[in-house]
């Protein structure tokens, strides 16, 4: 593991050439959906989730792709697409399950999340390190509060967090515009 702090100032440029002269679109038409998300969360749990049921549909069709490419002929070899359409099948057949299912990986994220805070300290010491613990705290609070209110709880909690997320990168993109090259 590289234990030097990344060079903000070139993580930032580099963000500005990605997005070029669409930044501050971007970044105002994020902040919009995000605000849209916290005040209509199951809609944005549902769009949430079937986005992600078509990215793994998606998937599946690339994989038979691959498979029909690489002359595969053995079941093995089928599964995984099969799996990958009836995930995504399923997301959409049943939008809930779909959007419960969302909820247990962002539990899983955030107590992987809260780890990584409660490790960080020790990697790098100095920089930050009340900080890191009280994310950490954070983390372990949303994860509860997504284990204790599942499955029924998924519906809003998805569409609020994703909601959150995408304010803030308006946010930091509509930062980035103020990015002098280094």
């Amino acid at each position: 593991m590289n234990p030097n702090i990344p060079d903000l100032q070139n993580i930032m440029e580099t963000e500005k050439k990605m997005f070029g002269k669409y930044l501050v679109p971007v970044a105002i038409l994020l902040i919009i959906i995000g605000i849209f998300g916290i005040l209509s969360p199951i809609i944005l749990s549902a769009v949430t989730d079937g986005i992600i049921a078509a990215m793994l549909i998606i998937a599946g069709f690339t994989w038979i792709a691959h498979s029909i490419q690489m002359h595969q002929h053995q079941m093995a070899d089928w599964l995984k697409p099969l799996l990958l359409f009836i995930t995504g099948g399923i997301m959409i057949a049943l939008p809930k399950a779909g959007i419960a299912a969302i909820g247990l990986m962002f539990v899983l994220y955030f107590i992987i999340d809260a780890y990584r805070n409660f490790t960080q300290m020790k990697i790098y010491p100095g920089h930050g390190r009340g900080w890191s613990i009280f994310s950490g705290i954070i983390d372990i609070f949303i994860a509860l509060l997504f284990v204790v209110t599942w499955p029924r709880g998924s519906l809003i909690l998805v569409g609020i967090f994703v909601g959150v997320n995408l304010i803030f990168d308006g946010i930091i993109l509509l930062m980035l515009r103020n990015v002098k090259p280094g």
